[in-house]
C-alpha cells in the first residue's frame, strides 16, 4: 500500500496528467494529425468526465475521509479500484475518442494493462493486509467493471 504523502503525489500527478491531456503534445506541435468526427469527440469528453468523477469520489472516500480500514461503501461499493477505472476512462479511453488516431489506441492498451497490474498488485497487498474481509468484498464487488458493479450493487439493495 502506498503511504498517504506518496498517495497524495500520486493523487495530483494523476489528475495533473488528466486535466493535461487535452493539450496533446503531439497533437499540438502536429506530430500527429487525428480524425475529427465530432461525434466521438463528444464520446471522449463523456469518458472524460466519466473518469474525473471517479478519481474525485474514490479521492474522497481514502484520502478525505482518512480511511483507515476496508473501504466498501460509496463508488467502492460498485468496482473495488475507482481510481484506476477514472484514470482508464479519463485518459485513455479519452483521448483515443478526443484524438482518434492509432497512436493513441496503442499508448491506451499499454496504459490500461498497466492500470490493470497495478490495480492486481494493490489486490495482494490488500488482501496481505485485510485477510479474509477483503476476499469477500473480491468475491462481491467486481474489479474495474462499473456496469456489472452497478448490477450486482443493485441485486444486492434489492435483497436487503
Amino acid at each position: 500500500m502506498r503511504s498517504h504523502g506518496t498517495g497524495f503525489l500520486f493523487f495530483i500527478a494523476g489528475v495533473s496528467s488528466v486535466l493535461a491531456f487535452p493539450l496533446n503534445p503531439l497533437v499540438l506541435l502536429k506530430v500527429i494529425e487525428p480524425n475529427d468526427v465530432e461525434l466521438l469527440r463528444y464520446m471522449g469528453w463523456m469518458f472524460w468526465l466519466a473518469g474525473i468523477v471517479l478519481v474525485v469520489l474514490s479521492y474522497y472516500h481514502i484520502y478525505i475521509r482518512k480511511a483507515k480500514t476496508l473501504v466498501d461503501g460509496g463508488i467502492y461499493a460498485v468496482v473495488r479500484h475507482p481510481m484506476y477505472l477514472g484514470w482508464i476512462l479519463s485518459i485513455f479511453v479519452a483521448t483515443l475518442f478526443l484524438y482518434q488516431h492509432w497512436v493513441f489506441l496503442a499508448i491506451g492498451i499499454a496504459g490500461v494493462a498497466s492500470m490493470y497490474l497495478i490495480a492486481r498488485q494493490e489486490e495482494l497487498a490488500n488482501i496481505e493486509k485485510l485477510g479474509d474481509d477483503y476476499k469477500l468484498y473480491m468475491r462481491e464487488v467486481p474489479r474495474m467493471n462499473l456496469v456489472s458493479g452497478v448490477v450486482r450493487l443493485l441485486r444486492r439493495r434489492r435483497g436487503k
